[in-house]
């Protein structure tokens, strides 16, 4: 019933083809789009300037229905595609672009200067997250090994991670990276992790960047790693604890001097109390 309808509109559009109309082409860009984005399908008219399109019929290759059309303004099927700009061209754009929009489709396009009809096809990509780094031990001895690790999750298709110390230095050939695909409910992804190790690592080099490249070798995201010295560390703690002797040292100073004048205060008050009875005492011995 669909394709009755798409012939009876193609054949009322038909009249009003101007003559010497077989002389343009239609032509569409591969659209590479990006998870839940607007995506653009540029398409262009050739060999002809002054034209008019009339109506637009998008179908998946393997079925016969169109399952998108727009006349004019009027528009039905999925209502997440639709004609860029009507007046300007035949270029069609994907609101909330999903990965179920891969794929090939044919591209029908009335105009008053004839019907073209051309394959296209889309594919759907996925940015990386920024990587998550971590290294391990957490506290580096110049001289020492020590492995470096990078994480990218919920990018797609396969992308890359490279290694670079602070001299902009590619350590990635001394790395070792795997990939593992994903598809949760038709959202698909692959995740990277990569790991640089060192037998003996020098602290000169750090810190390092790890980056999260694209299918396309185009950077989505990076992370810096700083190390930690093992030495520095147990220079601190030494230092944290000599702080901590330096205090107590004080305090026990202090109380011992307090606990001194207590004492004396404490002799002298008694001194003073035996005094006072003695001369009591011989007051009351004498003659009545």
């Amino acid at each position: 019933m669909s394709s009755v309808k798409v012939m009876l509109v193609v054949s009322l559009f038909i009249p009003a083809v101007r003559p010497g109309s077989g002389l343009f082409e239609l032509e569409c860009l591969p659209a590479v789009g990006i998870l839940a984005q607007t995506t653009v399908i540029r398409c262009f008219f050739k060999g002809i300037k002054d034209i008019q399109i009339l109506g637009v019929y998008l179908t998946k290759a393997e079925e016969k229905e169109p399952f998108f059309h727009q006349d004019g303004s009027e528009r039905s099927g999925d209502p997440r595609f639709s004609v860029e700009n009507l007046e300007v061209g035949p270029s069609l754009q994907i609101s909330d672009t999903t990965f179920s929009d891969e794929g090939k489709y044919r591209y029908r396009v009335v105009t008053d200067c004839g019907v073209k009809e051309i394959q296209l096809s889309i594919s759907v990509t996925a940015k990386y997250k920024d990587p998550v780094t971590s290294i391990w031990p957490e506290n580096v001895i110049d001289g020492g090994s020590a492995s470096l690790y990078c994480n990218a999750t919920d990018g797609y298709p396969e992308g890359f991670i490279h290694w670079f110390d602070r001299y902009e230095t590619n350590w990635t050939v001394n790395s070792e990276m795997t990939k593992v695909p994903k598809n949760i409910n038709g959202v698909k992804s692959v995740a990277l992790s990569s790991k640089l190790t060192f037998k003996t690592i020098n602290l000169g080099l750090e810190p390092f960047r790890c980056i999260v490249f694209n299918s396309k070798y185009v950077k989505d995201g990076e992370n810096t790693l700083g190390i930690i010295s093992a030495i520095s560390d147990v220079n601190k703690k030494s230092s944290s604890g000599s702080n901590t002797t330096n205090i107590v040292a004080g305090v026990m100073v202090i109380g011992s001097l307090i606990a001194g004048l207590l004492f004396a205060l404490l002799c002298f008050r008694k001194r003073k109390d035996k005094d006072t009875f003695n001369i009591h005492s011989n007051g009351m011995d004498g003659p009545l």
